[in-house]
């Protein structure tokens, strides 16, 4: 494993990759509120994940089932937090609630990780630390809010918001425990057990709401969208994000949840004609600034 004190460029690399995947996964879940009831949505889309995950991954699974039997209790608070909570909670939210309210609970995230990290594990926050999340929040605003302070001012709180308050210490919590991964157990088992351990929790939420809504209509749509959250927001994502946590610590990882806009933005100039305006840029400043703060070499690592 690389050296955290050194700084590889990969780790970083790979959280780049998990949220410019995970950069649609809001717009998705929002278009098709009407279509894929939230908690169906989450339970295919791990069901789906699954499904992908099990010829490439089964092998290692049987290999390392005695380390993940000993650490049971670790893989059902990773398979509840970071699969069936905390999707459950933002599929939930987004019925009700914008995107851009969804990117600007989600900006609590970062503040939230160094919290948890302190309880569990007792890592420390620098100064430096505490300077890149409040710049990298600082251009979160700028862009989700356009730069006007009026409309940050005159956003309201719905239940949808509510849920996504309820959702980001999910998320907070799973990224802080991935650093007490068990010796010896390789990514692929780990990602194939909290995945089917994740859909097993799902799945009488998903019964019951069959019973009450029905099933989901088979069309273009619902399978792009269903094939998109399974396979790019689940698998590739959460490998992604979890080596990235794993090598350079949650506290450092948490403020690049703050390129999700920047990312949604460039994804909007691609698929929807969109350009990027001037409030994009001085927000996407302070967001590297953020980040580069937050990950310069110190005297704590987390």
């Amino acid at each position: 494993m690389p050296n955290r004190q050194e700084h590889p460029v990969l780790p970083y690399l790979l959280l780049v990759l998990a949220i410019a995947t995970w950069a649609g996964n809001f717009v998705v879940a929002r278009y098709m509120r009407g279509d894929i009831p939230p908690l169906t949505l989450n339970f295919l889309r791990w069901g789906g994940a699954f499904v992908v995950l099990l010829p490439l991954c089964l092998g290692k699974l049987r290999s390392d089932m005695d380390i993940l039997i000993r650490h049971w209790k670790w893989l059902l608070l990773m398979a509840a937090s970071g699969v069936g909570i905390f999707h459950s909670f933002v599929y939930t939210g987004l019925q009700t609630t914008t995107v851009l309210n969804a990117g600007l609970m989600m900006a609590v995230c970062p503040i939230i990780i160094p919290g948890i990290a302190y309880l569990i594990h007792r890592d420390r926050l620098t100064m430096r630390q505490f300077m890149g999340i409040v710049a990298s929040v600082i251009g979160v605003v700028f862009i989700i809010t356009r730069a006007d302070l009026e409309l940050l001012m005159s956003l309201k709180i719905s239940t949808g918001d509510l849920w996504f308050l309820a959702a980001v210490p999910m998320w907070a919590f799973y990224s802080v425990i991935i650093k007490d991964k068990p010796q010896g157990l390789s990514s692929r088992a780990m990602m194939l057990a909290i995945t089917g351990v994740g859909t097993l929790m799902m799945l009488p939420l998903y019964l019951w709401e069959l019973d009450r809504l029905g099933g989901v209509p088979i069309n273009v749509s619902t399978v792009v969208s269903v094939a998109y959250v399974s396979v790019f927001a689940s698998v590739i994502a959460y490998f992604a994000w979890n080596k990235g946590v794993g090598d350079v610590g949650a506290i450092k990882a948490g403020p690049f949840l703050h390129l999700m806009p920047v990312f949604s933005a460039l994804l909007a100039m691609i698929f929807l004609g969109e350009r990027l305006e001037p409030f994009h840029f001085p927000g996407i400043a302070m967001i590297v600034l953020g980040i580069a703060l937050t990950t310069w070499k110190g005297r704590v690592t987390s």
